[in-house]
């Protein structure tokens, strides 16, 4: 009897054994298959090409707070429009999904049989969407003003046409843009009242022989700007097309060749003084809808002593935006500068009664406070990304990215981000690979910078949060692309579940 106890209890050890080795073997299996993806990672941010370059990076996991791979991840880098991050953050989180911007429209004097005795005052608070991403053309809400007019029997303006952009300061480039880029329409000029996001855009059509002119047809036509056209027609080569303006002037000159028979071509050169251009386009539409404006189109800055009493003026009609949930996601797919600058100086006028950066400045800084990331640790010096006086860590980044789904927004902040292979600056990016619809994260591109920090899952689930950053680059976007493009397919490609079942087979 003894013997039969003591072979079972052998037996008994014996299995034992052989399931701690399975065990064991299959932990094996998992540590070295993340090892070895860990490694390749390391080899891709060790590519030789950029070797005089800087890399920060910092990948973790969301759900076991595990750091996966860091290099320099507390060293400051430029983030070029990685910027937007905290930006849109700190709007969401101060303005709330549903805030909207307002618009007003008034009147002085009185109304008298169809003539508008008195001024047309238009008050704007920062609305960036009149354009075409949220409208059918930029003029509709101005023609739906012309609408109410009419109803109201108006059919002359004796006054001007006023523009009251006082929400905002007048400081209308962020601090340290590059001079030579202001004349291109991700430079443009930042306003309290903004039309087509604040710049012109111009389709140059090719002639379809050397008979024909070539054509440029502005999407708004306004005696505001000025088109000089010195392009020349060629019969072979290809198009080749760039636009200048004179600094403080709206004069537009287009240089270069158009090959003859080629498919139209699009530039989008920047105005100066939005509210002007605004006030102008009003006046335009108003007249092309049947009212007379008799006085001109003035920014209240041009008249002295300009105060506006409420109380003195009679609305006419009080426009909303669509909500700031809508207006971030056309921030942050597209990397819209325009609309970025906007929230900092909306933080500013809404949260310390003054529309300036530097007002703004202050609520985003409280915000990344709440991140535990304190207002010394980093250098937020436009809301964009365009100054490349901005510095911030790839950990501070994914601090900000982590917050973010903690906080009552989640949802909201999660569909601002472009998603890999499916819209946004990266629709074309990492298609047909596991990081493809898995994806969401936030490009960056100036000279020199590439920033790409966002969100990935692996393949069996576990979530990701991560932060590129190259600085002092030589190399070409396409280099640093395949870089950051294949870290991120080798880490949605990772499943350590695979592995377990097959072990437990």
């Amino acid at each position: 009897m003894y013997n039969i106890y003591k072979l079972k209890y052998l037996s008994i050890l014996f299995i034992a054994a052989v399931l701690s080795g399975c065990a064991a073997s299959t932990q094996t299996s998992i540590d070295q298959k993340f090892e070895d993806a860990k490694l390749k990672i390391h080899r891709q941010f060790s590519d030789p090409r950029f070797e005089h370059a800087f890399w920060g990076v910092l990948i973790k996991s969301l759900k076991t707070g595990e750091i996966w791979y860091e290099r320099n991840a507390d060293k400051l880098f430029m983030p070029a429009s990685n910027e937007k991050i905290p930006t849109t953050a700190a709007a969401l989180i101060k303005l709330g999904p549903e805030f909207t911007f307002k618009t007003e429209l008034y009147y002085d004097g009185f109304i008298e049989g169809n003539t508008l005795d008195g001024d047309l005052i238009v008050v704007g608070e920062g609305d960036p969407t009149l354009y075409t991403r949220f409208y059918d053309t930029p003029k509709d809400v101005f023609k739906k003003w012309a609408r109410i007019l009419n109803e109201k029997g108006v059919q002359i303006i004796s006054g001007r046409i006023i523009g009251d952009d006082n929400a905002f300061d007048d400081n209308r480039i962020g601090y340290g843009w590059a001079f030579n880029n202001l004349d291109t329409w991700y430079s443009a000029e930042i306003d309290a009242l903004q039309i087509n996001e604040n710049y012109i855009d111009l389709k140059i059509v090719p002639p379809s022989s050397s008979n024909e002119e070539i054509k440029i047809e502005p999407n708004i036509n306004s005696k505001y700007f000025k088109l000089t056209n010195n392009l020349n027609a060629v019969e072979s080569g290809s198009s080749n097309i760039w636009t200048s303006r004179e600094y403080g002037t709206n004069n537009i000159v287009l240089n270069g060749t158009v090959l003859i028979g080629d498919k139209p071509i699009e530039r989008s050169p920047s105005i100066t003084n939005p509210c002007l251009f605004y006030v102008t386009v009003l006046k335009e539409t108003l007249e092309e809808e049947g009212i007379k404006v008799m006085g001109n189109p003035t920014d209240c800055d041009d008249i002295p002593g300009w105060t506006r009493q409420q109380t003195d003026l009679i609305l006419i009609d009080l426009h909303l935006s669509p909500p700031l949930k809508e207006i971030l996601k056309n921030l942050m797919k597209p990397s819209q500068n325009l609309y970025a600058e906007t929230m900092t100086k909306t933080l500013g006028w809404k949260f310390k009664g003054e529309g300036s950066f530097r007002q703004g400045k202050k609520v985003v800084e409280e915000v990344l406070k709440s991140f535990g990331i304190e207002p010394e640790s980093y250098a937020y010096m436009d809301g964009s990304g365009l100054s490349r006086y901005n510095y911030i860590s790839p950990r501070q980044i994914t601090a900000i990215l982590e917050g973010m789904l903690n906080s009552p927004y989640k949802t909201e902040w999660l569909e601002t981000f472009p998603i890999a292979g499916v819209d946004g600056t990266l629709r074309n990016r990492m298609k047909n690979t596991s990081a493809e619809g898995n994806v969401r994260a936030k490009t960056g591109t100036i000279s020199n910078v590439r920033g790409l920090s966002g969100y990935a899952a692996t393949a069996d689930g576990e979530e990701i949060v991560f932060s590129f950053l190259v600085n002092a680059h030589l190399r070409s976007t396409k280099e640093t692309e395949e870089i950051t493009d294949s870290v991120l397919e080798i880490i949605t490609s990772l499943d350590r579940i695979e592995i377990l079942s097959i072990s437990n087979k």
